[in-house]
């Protein structure tokens, strides 16, 4: 009987043992899977076959934690890559192609932390292309080809989006001592204000020039800006700003022609 009872209780103990393996390599598989796979889309894009394929996909799709897992380590290793922001034209149209698909999923699961990192991917990769006369190359980014991505027109996606990136640059500031604002606090409270004024006023302004390239309404960018300034109390040179250059945007006016502008009225004015 006491061999018996041993018998099972190892039994029970290697079963254990072999599950808790098992949901290690499960965890760990999106990773893995992830990180190999992006490798082959920057050296490789030929030699992605159609299993492989379909099993990006099926990480991609929103089911459970592992897809969670998937779209994550997906932005993740893209990210890890921005040091080779130029590809080959094959990489390109391969991370066009995975881009798609992984946004469209994002937007099906409202998961937005990696669909933000891959929209600042989309305005980091890019491939040389010849110009219609083959004598010049331009630039062309990722997200030109990915204008039409319905995670774009989801003002949702940009609130927590914007949300995050705020919480992002928060994160690298040094966290102030008790003895240093105990021992000037008026300043410390002010430095503090004005470093939040100032990361709110730039991630604005970036994130409207992202919202016109990816062609979003004048209407929405301007509905997104209205409530995030408010939200954070900007001061009002700071929205007039920010409002200016959403103008000069849409109405297809660079700030250096208004630069220009300004010269030959200064120009006029020595004249007169």
């Amino acid at each position: 009987m006491t061999q018996v009872v041993g018998s099972q209780t190892s039994l029970q103990s290697w079963a254990s043992s072999l599950s808790y393996d098992s949901q290690a390599e499960d965890y760990n598989e999106p990773k893995e899977f992830m990180r190999k796979f992006v490798e082959e889309v920057f050296k490789t894009p030929h030699m992605i076959d159609i299993d492989k394929k379909a099993r990006f996909g099926e990480l991609a799709q929103a089911r459970s934690f592992h897809t969670e897992q998937g779209r994550l380590w997906f932005a993740r290793c893209i990210n890890a890559k921005r040091c080779c922001k130029c590809v080959t034209e094959a990489s390109f149209f391969s991370l066009i192609q995975h881009f798609s698909v992984m946004l469209f999923e994002c937007n099906e699961a409202e998961d937005f932390s990696p669909a933000k990192s891959l929209m600042n991917m989309c305005f980091t990769y890019y491939h040389e292309a010849l110009t219609p006369g083959g004598q010049n190359r331009t630039k062309e980014f990722l997200y030109s080809y990915l204008r039409q991505q319905p995670i774009w027109r989801s003002i949702r996606f940009w609130n927590a989006a914007f949300f995050d990136a705020l919480q992002c640059e928060r994160s690298l500031r040094p966290v102030i001592t008790r003895e240093e604002v105990e021992s000037n606090r008026l300043q410390a409270v002010t430095d503090e204000l004005h470093y939040q004024e100032n990361i709110t006023f730039g991630q604005l302004g970036t994130f409207t020039c992202n919202m016109h390239a990816f062609g979003l309404s004048k209407d929405m960018v301007n509905e997104f800006l209205r409530k995030q300034v408010t939200i954070a109390s900007l001061r009002l040179d700071q929205v007039k700003l920010l409002r200016e250059n959403v103008e000069r945007m849409y109405s297809g006016v660079s700030s250096d022609d208004d630069d220009d502008d300004d010269d030959d009225s200064a120009a006029a004015d020595d004249d007169d």
